[in-house]
């Protein structure tokens, strides 16, 4: 008899994993003190591991499935412990459920774009010259932080108008931040932006924010980037695919924001900012 922590592997392993790439939602690999491990779950690990093409997957899926028993056995001790019930745990569990949301929404919104034709692909190019003909790699200088809360610290910020400067403001503000070498594709940067960040003052940072946090930087030196002609049209078509996107998301929110509800209390109202460009993060 098996003692607790009970796991139950389906008899025939192999059979399921002739069956991987399959859709076979719902059938059980194993079960983990009651709780079923499906093939969808094990296929969408495999989906997000870092697996080299030349991997023999047979192989590589008894090891992903144990990754996935290991992980639901110290889940199900933790969630025995009560953390699930935490206020911590659950204001978490929103905001991954909703960030889950967006990403699969827009999964499957950008799988509805159609591929530009042929002379959209061309025009885009032509208009966009930074991306292409002049398409260099920027070596940049750069302080990576966690954007301040205080109105007063933000406005210290603006004044500095060098990344020394700017440092020296971050310290005195007890912000802890990186300064590192970063580069950037002039590829991944619609032209608009670049006309921006080139429009500035010589050692004038930009500073941009990503995912929560702000990445201020100095362009310090350039490297060239050719690309031949199929690679420059694979890139403007991802671009004008992206654009399509964004745009159709950024309509959505406007009407939902219209459409809403929205009451905010005392001091909680966002503030009018000054919009910043957003540019992919160099690396």
């Amino acid at each position: 008899m098996l003692t607790r922590p009970t796991i139950a592997l389906t008899a025939g392993l192999s059979l399921f994993l002739s069956a991987c790439g399959s859709k076979a939602t719902g059938q059980a690999v194993a079960v983990v003190n009651g709780e079923e491990i499906t093939i969808g779950e094990l296929n969408s690990e495999l989906e997000t591991a870092n697996i080299p093409a030349s991997a023999d997957k047979k192989k590589v899926m008894p090891q992903l499935l144990q990754q996935i028993i290991d992980r639901r056995l110290m889940a199900q001790r933790a969630s025995e412990q009560g953390i699930d019930k935490s206020p911590d745990f659950l204001n978490q569990e929103r905001r991954l459920r909703e960030s889950l949301l967006l990403s699969l929404a827009s999964k499957r919104q950008a799988d509805s774009i159609r591929i530009p034709d042929q002379r959209a692909i061309d025009a885009f190019i032509a208009a966009n010259p930074s991306m292409f003909r002049d398409r260099s790699i920027l070596l940049l200088d750069q302080l990576q932080f966690q954007p301040p809360v205080e109105e007063a610290q933000v406005a210290r910020l603006r004044n500095d108008h060098s990344i020394g400067a700017l440092a020296a403001s971050l310290t005195a503000l007890g912000v802890p931040f990186v300064r590192t070498e970063a580069k950037l594709d002039t590829a991944t940067v619609p032209s608009a932006v670049m006309k921006q960040i080139e429009a500035l003052p010589a050692g004038e940072p930009f500073i941009v924010p990503i995912s929560g946090r702000m990445y201020a930087s100095v362009i310090k030196g350039r490297q060239p980037a050719n690309s031949t002609v199929e690679e420059n049209r694979k890139i403007a078509a991802d671009a004008i695919r992206r654009q399509t996107l964004q745009t159709s998301f950024g309509s959505q929110l406007k009407q939902l924001r219209n459409e809403a509800k929205i009451e905010y209390q005392d001091g909680y109202a966002p503030t009018k900012a000054a919009k910043v460009a957003a540019v992919p993060a160099a690396r």
